[in-house]
């Protein structure tokens, strides 16, 4: 049984409210399969055997991705020539794989407006 295979055979044994009627054979559905199944788990611990075969699976998935170095994302100020907005040298947007990314830090404003977090002080 490949790591993947363990992964969802794993997480269906786990959850027995779910079923898989015809389990998928071609590697993009076990892949969706198995990320469908990681987003509705409950929290709750998960033995070492399994942490360690998706560490070995996720690391070998990675090998197989191309790496966007920082030097790679071009400010907005190539691509919008004719703008007044602050920053825009030192302000780049990117879309793509998160994990792929080869860069220090992260802003993800986490709501779908694209906003920051709003909090009130008491």
């Amino acid at each position: 049984m490949n790591k993947l295979d363990f992964l969802i055979e794993y997480l269906l044994k786990e959850n027995e409210e779910i079923t898989v009627e015809k389990m998928p054979t071609k590697i993009e559905d076990k892949k969706n399969l198995w990320r469908s199944l990681c987003n509705i788990r409950e929290a709750k611990p998960i033995s070492n055997k399994y942490i360690q075969i998706e560490k070995e699976y996720l690391q070998e998935e990675l090998k197989n991705k191309s790496i966007t170095k920082v030097e790679d994302i071009k400010p907005i100020s190539v691509n919008i020539k004719e703008s007044n907005l602050q920053n825009k040298d030192k302000i780049c947007l990117w879309k793509g794989d998160i994990t792929t990314l080869k860069i220090d830090s992260i802003v993800n404003a986490a709501n779908s407006r694209g906003l920051r977090l709003f909090c009130s002080l008491p």
